[in-house]
């Protein structure tokens, strides 16, 4: 029996998704997104990996820096992964240089990505629901600022409104992508690091950890640095199958709600 392939919907305005509201599958966002994966499984799953270590590079900035950075990476992979994915929908001959959004795109993401941060830190410091529902309503910012060349804050106030209109959908959603990428994790430690680890501990000595970096500097914990190195390469490559799947799912899920403007000659007015 024949599959249906997902198409671009014609885009929606902001006003007529909240009036009319709107239905998250999220099982059959992750079915769609699986198939569209399995189309450029080493375009994704190596762009994932690419950002994946990017952003745990960044740690090395500093404690607050170093996430600042690492987050702000991820979110631009996740937008990269969304462009790919609406034109595999299309059918159109995808290249890796795909992936990576134009310089004002992505200066537009920094900066939504550090207004949603501020909001969602300053809502988790009022009783942590403002900042746990901000979290949620913010997951189609990225995406809006690429399809539909929104301002950072058009984008965030334009993704609140339309998640609030169906917020525990929207919190079903991330839940189902957060699963997948710690998810992603543990089978890549469990596949991968624990075998990889038994085979380099017989290669590298025990350090301590308080010789390593972020490391409390009291801790006199010993581990064999082979152990670390494959547990820890395990976890990425997990971490980062799972960041694929999991941008797959999402830019099927806003293709579904939003409609793609960027396949049309001109999206709807900024929350019109």
């Amino acid at each position: 029996m024949p599959t249906s392939e997902p198409t671009a919907a014609t885009p929606k305005s902001i006003r007529e998704i909240i009036a009319l509201g709107y239905h998250v599958k999220s099982l059959e966002y992750l079915r769609e997104g699986w198939k569209t994966f399995k189309r450029y499984p080493t375009g994704f799953l190596g762009f994932a990996m690419l950002f994946t270590v990017a952003s745990q590079a960044a740690l090395t900035l500093g404690r607050v820096v170093g996430q600042l950075v690492g987050i702000v990476i991820q979110v631009i992979m996740l937008a990269g992964i969304a462009m790919v994915v609406w034109k595999e929908t299309q059918k159109g001959p995808t290249r890796f240089t795909d992936f990576f959004p134009d310089w004002t795109t992505l200066g537009h993401l920094m900066v939504c990505t550090i207004l949603a941060l501020l909001l969602v830190i300053t809502g988790l410091m009022l009783f942590i629901v403002p900042g746990i529902y901000l979290m949620v309503c913010y997951m189609f910012a990225n995406m809006l600022i690429v399809d539909r060349k929104f301002t950072p804050w058009q984008a965030l106030e334009a993704s609140r409104r339309v998640v609030t209109r169906n917020w525990w959908g929207g919190a079903g959603l991330t839940g189902v992508m957060m699963g997948m990428m710690f998810g992603g994790a543990v089978v890549g430690i469990l596949v991968l690091g624990l075998p990889l680890s038994a085979v380099l501990s017989l290669y590298y000595p025990d350090v301590s950890l308080s010789d390593l970096p972020f490391a409390p500097a009291a801790s006199n914990v010993v581990v064999n640095m082979g152990r670390m190195i494959g547990i820890v390469s395990g976890g990425m490559l997990g971490m980062g199958l799972g960041a694929a799947f999991a941008g797959c799912m999402l830019g099927i899920a806003y293709a579904d709600i939003f409609g793609l403007a960027a396949t049309h000659h001109q999206g709807p007015e900024p929350g019109g």
